[in-house]
């Protein structure tokens, strides 16, 4: 016996009528609300046509007494705005006013959408009568409307129960086929052959599994023994075929071709079968196989070797990258040390600053490399999204091209974030080709930025997103846009729409997981032939209040810190040109430097010199250590010694498993002032 529907749904409940008073003057609020007390309403007092609208945002009045002079916010422009919101612009208005009682004014009232215009002091009794008119009407459509949804529930409540009426029926009916249903729809087809000097002669037990996988049903397929080998890729014919020429009962073969299907198009299948003894000892043997669609397995492995490709070139990049900061490290410091010569004139000054700037510039395109070869370990720290847009200016416009334009679209005041910068750009990068790629024949690409409060603010869906304050990263084309079922899937690892060899399918997966790993979260909205939005969340950084002033702290110079008494550092670097620029710098700030290549070099000047206090070394050195083994057992011989690494590369060099807890670190290349400061740190 079905339930009762009444009896499932509770009504919902009817909303009470409200009515807002607005007027700057107490003495009219209180004496308003006296008049309307005796209505079955709530009644609102507002001083200002500010606090009007936020009460407006906050819940629905069946009518609003609008005082018509008001302060900062007349009621004129109060019920402006009110009218522009959808929700709110058809609330009854009525204006009061003991000034403006000209045909202008009322003329202007009605204009703003008033449905009466009262002149004070009011008549209490006329006025009540007014308002009563607007109470009840509320009162009676929200009646209406609360009859209209206790309906709809009913009806969604009759739908449901007799959904799973009909849904248990028809289990029942489906049960008794149900195995043989599910055998015939296996993702394989399998068949009984004929041995033949070709191949075997196959006859599909199940048509539709063969119609599914084939395009062919098994009445279709020719009985010529030619049929099967001719369809098959020229450039597996001939090992296919040879796997299953010659068996004898008790063999088997495995072997995977392509074969064009129905539809005029190659499928790559896996081909199983086994040489059985005939049923009786007359007849000729048979084979029993079956037969798997592999395409997309196929595909998928294409793809993995298309990203393997392009992890070989990223790291072939990154090692290119760490040589070009070797180099750039010499460049920069022997600029720095040219910059600090007072006898340099001012035309030569202004060519070493230019040098400086070019050598700087080049600087933070190895940074990039390294990012986007993953060769560079995540390194978060405070950041200005916004600074990191403009920066990638250059190389977004070369990155698009001509035929795309490229609109930016900066909020002013966006909070800072902690993350990797070289994750962002990447992101940033890889959504950027994305859009591209999408509009063939060129288009407009729009990057934005803002501060949104999840649980406060209205965004798009990310239930994955906690509440509370996030920057938010917009990247939005005229492209072709996505089909909801692609969309569906567009974050899945190796999902691509693109040609072979165009794409590898890890893009937006990628993205979505290092946003995820930041505590954000990733939303796209698209549509087909309306282009595609892709939304970026990534949350506050509370620890810093200007990401710019962090970013700005290590540019500001100052007076480089300088050697205190007796201090003497010992500078481990294999690269000469690199070494001696290090050496030269320390030496100018004060510091007794002693210089090795290598780790042994170093050890033994170590021994002879008992007034070294610190280590600067190079990680990756030839020889039998490297610059962390070398610190280790600097540190055997001397427990006081503190330690400062450097080096041209990152990510699992400088991350990896040798490396000490907390150890100081200096990228190269790096300025003068760096090196100062690092050491200066490194010492205290």
């Amino acid at each position: 016996m079905s339930a009762d529907p009444m009896a499932l749904v509770t009504p919902p409940a009817v909303e009470r009528p409200a009515v807002l008073v607005v007027d700057d003057e107490p003495s009219n609020l209180t004496a308003f609300r006296e008049i309307l007390a005796s209505l079955d309403a709530d009644i609102v007092t507002v001083g200002s046509g500010q606090e009007a609208l936020r009460q407006v945002l906050r819940r629905e009045f069946c009518a609003i007494l609008m005082d018509v002079r008001m302060p900062e916010m007349d009621g004129y422009e109060t019920v402006g705005f009110i009218r522009q919101r959808e929700r709110s612009r058809r609330i009854p208005v009525i204006f009061l006013t003991a000034y403006d009682r000209d045909n202008a004014q009322v003329y202007r009232g009605y204009s703003e959408g008033a449905v009466d215009y009262v002149f004070k002091p009011v008549e209490p009794v006329v006025l009540r009568a007014k308002v009563s008119v607007f109470v009840e009407l509320f009162r009676q459509s929200a009646e209406i409307r609360a009859k209209a949804e206790q309906e709809r529930r009913l009806l969604r409540e009759n739908m449901r129960i007799r959904s799973e009426q009909v849904a248990a029926e028809r289990q029942l009916r489906t049960t008794e086929a149900r195995e043989a249903t599910i055998l015939r729809l296996l993702p394989i087809a399998v068949y009984e052959a004929a041995p033949a000097a070709d191949g075997p002669v196959r006859t599909f037990l199940h048509s539709e599994s063969a119609e599914r996988l084939l395009g062919f049903s098994a009445l279709d397929l020719s009985p010529d023994p030619g049929f099967w080998p001719d369809r098959m890729h020229d450039e597996d014919r001939e090992r296919a075929v040879g796997a299953m020429r010659g068996l004898a009962p008790g063999d088997s073969y495995s072997v995977e071709y392509r074969w064009r299907c129905a539809d005029g198009g190659y499928r790559t299948f896996l081909d199983q079968g086994v040489m059985a003894e005939a049923p009786d000892s007359d007849g000729p043997a048979r084979i029993y196989g079956t037969l798997l669609d592999v395409h997309e397995r196929h595909l998928l492995e294409q793809q993995l070797m298309h990203a393997q490709k392009i992890d070989t070139i990223g790291k072939l990049t990154g090692g290119i990258a760490h040589d070009f900061n070797n180099m750039l490290t010499v460049v920069i410091g022997n600029l720095d040390a040219l910059q600090r010569n007072e006898e340099l004139g001012g035309r030569a000054a202004r060519r070493v600053d230019r040098a400086l700037q070019g050598a700087l510039h080049c600087r933070d395109f190895t940074q990039r490399l390294l990012g986007f070869a993953r060769a560079q370990n995540l390194a978060p720290q405070v950041l200005d999204l916004n600074a990191q847009i403009r920066g990638l200016s250059d190389l977004v416009a070369r990155t698009l091209g001509e035929r795309v334009e490229i609109e930016t679209e900066l909020a002013e005041g966006l909070w800072p974030v902690r993350s990797d910068p070289g994750q962002i750009e990447s992101a940033l990068l890889n959504l950027l080709v994305n859009a591209r790629d999408a509009m063939p024949d060129g288009g407009a690409v729009t990057i934005r930025t803002g501060n949104v409060t999840i649980g406060r603010d209205r965004v798009e869906p990310a239930p994955d997103l906690r509440n509370g304050p996030f920057v938010m990263i917009e990247v939005a084309d005229s492209g072709v846009g996505m089909a909801p079922e692609v969309l569906a899937r567009a974050t899945e690892a190796f999902f691509t729409t693109k040609a072979a060899g165009h794409g590898t399918g890890l893009g937006l997966s990628t993205i979505h997981g290092f946003v995820r790993r930041a505590e954000g979260d990733l939303t796209i909205s698209s549509r087909a032939g309306e282009g595609t939005r892709v939304r970026l969340y990534f949350p506050r950084d509370t620890t810093a209040t200007d990401a710019r002033g962090v970013a700005a702290e290590g540019e500001a110079r100052g007076e480089l810190p300088r050697a205190r008494k007796r201090e003497c550092i010992l500078v481990v670097e294999d690269e000469e040109a690199v070494r001696q620029s290090a050496v030269s710098t320390l030496r100018e700030l004060g510091y007794t430097v002693k210089e090795a290549g290598n780790a042994d070099a170093a050890l033994a000047a170590l021994d002879a010199s008992k007034r070294v206090c610190l280590l600067f070394t190079d990680i990756i050195m030839p020889g039998s250590a490297n610059g962390y083994q070398l610190a280790r057992e600097a540190q055997r011989r001397r427990p006081e010694l503190k330690v400062l690494f450097t080096s041209a590369y990152g990510g699992e060099v400088t991350a990896g498993s040798e490396a000490p807890v907390d150890a100081a670190f200096l990228r190269k290349p790096y300025r003068d002032f760096e090196l100062a400061q690092a050491i200066r740190s490194a010492m205290d």
